[in-house]
């Protein structure tokens, strides 16, 4: 099976330590990291060495006419989010997009149409949605006994 190519953008918590160390694992047999974008000249360097093989530039738009890549992970600032998860889906990427996927109803939609009217993939990473306490607390609040919940 091939391997999909995967660019992530940002190094940070999100980037490097949550979907940077599963790409780093024993349990991906999927994904290569061929490409990590990051404003930060010491981030860059070490991607070079973390992510053996990939290229690393320092503005997300860098990857545009890259012909190579099926997925682009956004863990970029939140308030980036939206904003740069449209620009990749237009320029005819698959994202997936770190949380909060979008600061306002209006950016979600936004995103969505963009992914629709591009024909490409976009996911939000809620990584907890299948953690025991995640599923207890919806256990929780499907069961009515807090009563009609506002917010």
């Amino acid at each position: 099976m091939k391997k999909l190519n995967v660019a992530i953008i940002g190094q940070g918590r999100s980037g490097c330590n949550i979907h940077g160390k599963y790409f780093r694992s024993e349990k991906n047999q999927f994904y290569t990291v061929k490409y990590v974008v990051d404003a930060d000249a010491y981030r860059r360097e070490k991607a070079e060495k973390i992510y053996p093989g990939c290229k690393t530039f320092d503005k997300y738009t860098d990857l545009f006419g890259l012909e190579d890549i099926d997925l682009v992970v956004n863990s970029t600032f939140s308030h980036q989010h939206a904003p740069i998860t449209i620009d990749l889906l237009e320029h005819g990427f698959n994202v997936v997009c770190e949380k909060p996927f979008a600061k306002t109803y209006e950016d979600g939609c936004r995103v969505i149409a963009a992914a629709k009217k591009a024909g490409k993939m976009v996911n939000a990473f809620q990584q907890s949605r299948l953690a025991p306490y995640y599923r207890k607390v919806r256990e929780v609040l499907d069961s009515g006994i807090l009563g009609e919940l506002m917010q």
